[in-house]
């Protein structure tokens, strides 16, 4: 088994408004949460784990699972990098961000490094951090595991998003649309 360290974004829409932060606490410890430590962040709670598992998936997976199942409230998103602005990449990848932004500038390697997907014309771009840690593994700075673990957070985030939205009927019609796209993803 391996310990995986992640944190989970949860819902600030408490139930009952007497419920504190210790109650919660509590609550979390009895459900199977006390390998995490919570924290509140604008009105958001947002907790910390340290998760022995067999994998990364195993590990949220269950968190998430003993998450709800111990407070009633739902998950809202893995915060291990989704999307990622190079000063998160630097953090998740050990990469600094100096040497990101020359390889998004293309002033360093052949220009190859992945385009934002969001705030393109920002200074404040934000990337998919699945396709850095893509990048960063094909060029040899980060394991296969660094990719496989931000492919499984994506597709968590993804599945979470089209449950709070109720959209997963929308994300399926989407999906098989697109298979008839000329390009592949």
């Amino acid at each position: 088994m391996k310990t995986y360290v992640f944190s989970l974004t949860i819902s600030n829409n408490i139930a009952a408004e007497s419920q504190s932060e210790d109650d919660l606490s509590d609550a979390l410890y009895g459900g199977g949460c006390d390998d995490s430590v919570i924290a509140t962040y604008n009105n958001t709670f947002y907790l910390t784990f340290d998760r022995e598992a067999d994998n990364y998936e195993q590990a949220v997976m269950s968190a998430i699972a003993d998450v709800e199942a111990a407070i009633n409230l739902p998950v809202l998103s893995v915060d291990a990098g989704d999307m990622v602005g190079l000063t998160d990449a630097e953090k998740l990848s050990g990469i600094t961000k100096t040497l990101l932004s020359k390889y998004n500038k293309g002033t360093r390697g052949n220009g190859d490094f992945p385009s934002p997907i969001q705030r393109v014309n920002t200074k404040n771009a934000i990337w998919s951090w699945y396709d850095i840690a893509d990048w960063l593994e094909a060029n040899g700075f980060v394991e296969k595991e660094i990719v496989d673990n931000a492919r499984v957070t994506a597709a968590i985030n993804m599945s979470l998003q089209a449950r709070k939205y109720h959209l997963l009927a929308d994300v399926n019609r989407y999906t098989d649309m697109l298979k008839g796209c000329a390009v592949a993803g």
